[in-house]
């Protein structure tokens, strides 16, 4: 099957490092691997098209190109838009219904309070036009499929669970000890944080975790932080660190995806609140490996961590109850240990990639059968 990708937000190759850019290189690869040719449509960012002018002759060029391209013979046999929502609106995916091209999405979302403001209204509106034109839906986000089913027939939604290749992330403890000797930390408990360190919600966050470790730290907890990743915060993250956790934390900048196996199995907590995190792969990541999860309710991580189970969610902007929970694993190993298995038994049976898409994969190919 040849599968048209289009990505409307962001391209494959965008320089930043983010869930969205993982998640549709993850789903190109599964297509790949599933023996379907992945035809990458030209991207043009739609991100606020409506309200830079200088941007509408290139759509209009893509668009011409699209349409060319649709009606030549080496034509989809399938579209399928990654990420449309209103603020970056899929305006290329409906040239494939009028060839007859079946068209899908997936995570999109459908946000009704955005047509109220005049800011937001002409993106809701051209997002909601696309959603209305889709033969189906693919959501990986619960919290998306009420406001999708208020504009497309519950029918044409399927839910797919998130999911990580859980084969890269196992539980790999051979740098485990040189890690922890280069940290000092051979008998502390240590707490690891994986964050984009820019400003906004992802250095909120990690701001989070380091008070409640320096507040674990002043009330006599044996306890050692480890920041992965980097950014326009770090700084201020690091000022921040040696005041409340002197010569007991570590930021390690940026660490490839493939070392992050070894990073994970080098700790013994992830910690991370996911303010606004829609999905938290990091989350899902970290309970392959083993390890037990602290996080917020607020969004994303009560989807894929199993509270009391797995890790504990608490409540979102409760310091106190962050902090206790981390105290409480932090105290005790048998703790760490029962929810580290668990949160790896659970991370390979309900949030396997292979075998999530697959349903999804099969979807698709009865679509084109019909």
């Amino acid at each position: 099957m040849k599968i048209a990708f289009c990505t409307p937000f962001k391209p494959l190759n965008h320089p930043r490092v983010s869930g969205d850019v993982t998640i549709a290189k993850g789903l190109v690869r599964f297509f790949q691997e599933k023996g379907h040719e992945v035809q990458l449509v030209p991207h043009v960012s739609t991100t606020r098209i409506w309200s830079t002018p200088q941007r509408w002759l290139r759509a209009h060029i893509a668009a011409l190109e699209i349409q060319e391209y649709l009606i030549s013979e080496n034509r989809p046999d399938l579209w399928f838009t990654y990420h449309s929502y209103y603020k970056a609106p899929d305006i290329f995916g409906t040239l494939a219904v009028k060839n007859n091209i079946p068209y899908t999405m997936f995570a999109p979302s459908h946000a009704p309070k955005r047509k109220q403001h005049w800011k937001t209204c002409t993106g809701y509106y051209l997002n909601k036009r696309a959603l209305q034109k889709t033969s189906h839906i693919f959501s990986n986000k619960q919290r998306d499929l009420e406001g999708l089913e208020q504009v497309v027939d519950s029918a044409n939604i399927t839910f797919i669970p998130p999911g990580i290749r859980t084969e890269d992330f196992t539980r790999d403890k051979t740098t485990r000890e040189k890690n922890r000797t280069t940290w000092n930390a051979q008998n502390s408990v240590v707490v690891l944080t994986v964050a984009m360190l820019r400003e906004g919600t992802k250095s909120e966050g990690v701001e989070h975790v380091i008070k409640s470790c320096g507040t674990l730290l002043r009330n006599g907890y044996d306890i050692t932080l480890v920041v992965a990743g980097d950014g326009t915060m770090r700084s201020h993250l690091e000022t921040q660190a040696q005041q409340l956790l002197p010569e007991r934390h570590h930021f390690l900048g940026t660490v490839s995806s493939q070392k992050l196996p070894q990073l994970y199995s080098s700790c013994d907590i992830f910690a991370f609140p996911g303010i606004n995190e829609g999905l938290g792969m990091v989350y899902l990541e970290a309970q392959s490996c083993g390890l037990p999860v602290v996080a917020w309710d607020h969004d994303g991580a009560p989807q894929v961590v199993t509270d009391g189970v797995t890790g504990i969610i608490t409540p979102s902007y409760d310091s106190k109850k962050f902090t206790d929970a981390i105290g409480k694993l932090t105290a005790s190993k048998q703790l760490r240990t029962t929810m580290g298995t668990a949160a790896a038994t659970h991370a390979a049976t309900n949030h396997n990639m292979h075998i999530n898409y697959e349903a999804m994969d099969q979807k698709l190919r009865d679509m084109i059968q019909h």
